[in-house]
């Protein structure tokens, strides 16, 4: 799949011709497909404002005319309520990819107890902010919070960092190879099939362009570290203190 810089770009150079707002969802779906091979649209919706349309691929966003004359990149908000329907969006979006994964494809540090909460982080293990924010996890276990980890190797496929991640994956115990290799210790190199490669489609459909990054279950992402209290805190304010 492109990736949704190069999609917008294209539908940017090419311009969509004048459409018959008959079907404008049905027909901007057709007439970007068309223009943008395995675009792979996953929605377009209307607005609450008149002729224009939500265009969402993945985690990703964009507004577009009905007659696919004009394009918007933004957050659209609504002020009454200071709601960014974008990021609602956006938040959907993630939920649907992370729902796509197996949960036996991550790494798990189970809560203490009842599992209060969970997050899923993107994870790098050569990243200085992920070891840090790995510091934390034994406290989030212990506020009741499970921590699942997602491979996000930023270097891309086939580098050091991907092999330690592979390593990691086919290890016999992942949590135990996941701690060593955050606390700046080698493990023997391990082979196999592994999820790694999909892991990081679903970061970059996600949107993320760093770590940690950390995903809540209402599918809000939290960039970059938080100690322990302050992403509990976060938790909390999203879900409604539940």
């Amino acid at each position: 799949m492109p990736s949704y810089r190069i999609v917008l770009v294209m539908i940017l150079l090419l311009a969509l011709p004048g459409l018959s707002h008959a079907d404008a969802p049905g027909e901007l779906r057709e007439r970007i497909e068309a223009l943008v091979p395995n675009a792979q649209v996953s929605s377009i919706r209307e607005t609450p404002i008149q002729d224009l349309y939500e265009v969402r691929f993945g985690a990703q966003v964009l507004y577009m005319s009905g007659d696919g004359r004009y394009v918007l990149e933004g957050d659209l908000v609504e002020l009454d309520t200071r709601r960014s329907l974008t990021a609602a969006a956006r938040s959907e979006g993630r939920q649907e990819i992370l729902g796509g994964l197996s949960e036996t494809s991550m790494v798990i540090y189970p809560a203490e107890g009842e599992s209060r909460h969970t997050i899923t982080v993107f994870t790098d293990v050569d990243c200085p902010y992920c070891r840090r924010l790995h510091d934390e996890v034994a406290k989030l276990n212990e506020d009741g919070i499970t921590v699942r980890y997602l491979m996000f190797p930023r270097s891309g496929e086939g580098t050091p960092t991907y092999e330690k991640m592979v390593s990691i994956w086919c290890s016999d115990d992942r949590a135990e190879a996941m701690d060593q290799v955050k606390a700046g210790r080698s493990i023997s190199e391990n082979a196999c099939d592994t999820p790694v490669r999909d892991h990081l489609r679903a970061g970059q459909m996600m949107g993320v362009n760093g770590t940690p990054a950390i995903l809540l279950e209402t599918g809000d992402m939290i960039p970059g570290y938080r100690p322990a209290g302050e992403i509990a805190q976060m938790i909390d304010h999203v879900s409604g203190g539940r």
